[in-house]
Parts: structure tokens; C-alpha cells; sequence
């Protein structure tokens, strides 16, 4: 696995008023996909007792992130010609002591990636007939039908199915002021993003998704080959994971990074 180094201060410091002349974030650009829903869909006795919408969570998500939605979570997809990874990183917050902890993980072989999710495609997506095919089908068949995909939906809703594939985490303590900070300026980013122009057929390439919980909301934005602020975050969060990994976390850095990202309030 290559290792990639981020040089990003550079890239981050520049005149506000520039950056703000700049309409689009995503200019002719790969895929996007900007989703806003409900966070908790039934809730608990207890927070850990909370069904968490996760609708808009791919088999990669819940592989990696479980049953829940995290007060921030962001997800590196590469493509096999990159640098043959995915990595992540989610920050969680105790709310007993009002504190927050980092969460970084690696799979660093997308062979193996991708054949757990095609597999795991064949047991948690539905069997959908069309309109105007379902006539064709007996009632005993529809019978059989919907109740295949009551299974499903149980399934789906379980996590035992994704646990097997679910890489090692490690966990760091980290302060308020940089979760917080990090939290914000994805939000900022997430409520402004606009796109602009034609998107092209882009084959290669990799896809980040940043996705935080905004009050009683989840919020999340998946992009094929981000540009301007996403693309400065993402390289941002790639660094973290990199850093963690080897244990040299800096705190200081990141927060003086993301202080002079320039976003519209």
C-alpha cells in the first residue's frame, strides 16, 4: 500500500475575498450526492437504545460505522488504481461527560473490500418487480415476495451481517475545541455545497463522504473527486487518519487548519 502525504497548509491559506467570488464549489465535476434527513427514527429508553435512520448509509457505511450515526463520520473510497484503500474516521461524543473521542480505521485491501459488499448486496437489497410486471406473478408468489423483503428489511436492520468485515478501529481522546471546530466547518460546507455545470464521464478516480448530525438531523455529502473547500477538508481528514495511525496526532496544526479554511457563514 502506497502512503500518501498530504501537503495542505499551503493550499488552505488564501484571501477570503477570492474564495467568495467563487459561486460553485463543484465546477463540471464527478458525481455528487447531498442528502439531509431525520437522524433517529425510533428513539430509545436510552441513546444507545436509538434506531438510527441509515437509509442514506451505503454497505461500505455500515461495514465500517455499525448501527449508529456519529456526531461526525467521514469516509476515503479509492479507486484500484489509486492507492488501494479505504479509510475512515468518526468522532463520537460521550454525553455523560461532554467529551469526544476520535475513531480511525483502514482497509487497505479493496479486492477483498468490494467482494464483501457484493456479497452483502445479495442479502440486504430488496427484489423489486414493476408495476406493470407484477400482474404476471401469482398470489402465492407475491406472498413469497414480500415476504423475502420482510426478511431483508430485518436484516438490514441487524448488524451481526456487516460485524465479520468490519475493520480494527483505533481511539484517541481528543479536545472539544477541535471537534467542534471540525463539526462546524463540514456543516458550513455541507450547507452551502453547490454545483455548477455539466458533469463529465469520469471512470476513475476516488469518492469522500463527510456526514455529521445537525440537531434532530443527519446530514451527509458524498463526492467523486471533490474540488475547492471539500477537496481542503478531505485532504484535512485524510491527514488525521494518517497521523493517528502512526500516533502523532497534532491538535494545534489541525485547528489552526481549519481556522483558515474561508467558508460563507
Amino acid at each position: 500500500m502506497k502512503k500518501v502525504i498530504f501537503l495542505i497548509t499551503g493550499l488552505i491559506i488564501f484571501d477570503c475575498r477570492i474564495a467568495s467570488s467563487q459561486n460553485a464549489d463543484h465546477v463540471e465535476g464527478g458525481y455528487f450526492l447531498k442528502r439531509i434527513e431525520y437522524n433517529i427514527i425510533v428513539p430509545g429508553v436510552t441513546e444507545a437504545d436509538n434506531m438510527y435512520n441509515l437509509d442514506g448509509k451505503s454497505i461500505l457505511d455500515r461495514i465500517l460505522f455499525g448501527r449508529t450515526n456519529s456526531p461526525i463520520e467521514f469516509v476515503f473510497e479509492d479507486s484500484p488504481e489509486g492507492s488501494d484503500e479505504v479509510s475512515a474516521l468518526r468522532i463520537v461524543r460521550n454525553s455523560r461527560t461532554d467529551s469526544y473521542q476520535l475513531e480511525i480505521m483502514r482497509m487497505p485491501d479493496l479486492e477483498k473490500v468490494y467482494n464483501a459488499i457484493r456479497f452483502l448486496s445479495t442479502k440486504v437489497n430488496k427484489t423489486v418487480i414493476p408495476p406493470e410486471l407484477i400482474q404476471m406473478i401469482s398470489l402465492e408468489g407475491r406472498a413469497l415476495l414480500n415476504e423475502h423483503n420482510k426478511k431483508v428489511d430485518r436484516i438490514r436492520l441487524s448488524d451481526e451481517l456487516y460485524k465479520p468485515y468490519r475493520p480494527e478501529r483505533k481511539t484517541f481522546q481528543i479536545s472539544n475545541e477541535f471537534a467542534e471546530k471540525l463539526h462546524n466547518k463540514i456543516a458550513t460546507l455541507i450547507d452551502n455545497f453547490k454545483a455548477a455545470g455539466i458533469p463529465p464521464l469520469i471512470a476513475d478516480g476516488y469518492r469522500v463522504t463527510f456526514r455529521i448530525i445537525v440537531e434532530n438531523e443527519v446530514w451527509s455529502l458524498s463526492i467523486h473527486m471533490p474540488q475547492k473547500n471539500a477537496l481542503i477538508i478531505a485532504n484535512l481528514c485524510r491527514q488525521i487518519i494518517e497521523d493517528a495511525d502512526v500516533n502523532k496526532l497534532n491538535e494545534t496544526k489541525y485547528i489552526a487548519l481549519l481556522d483558515g479554511i474561508c467558508l460563507p457563514p
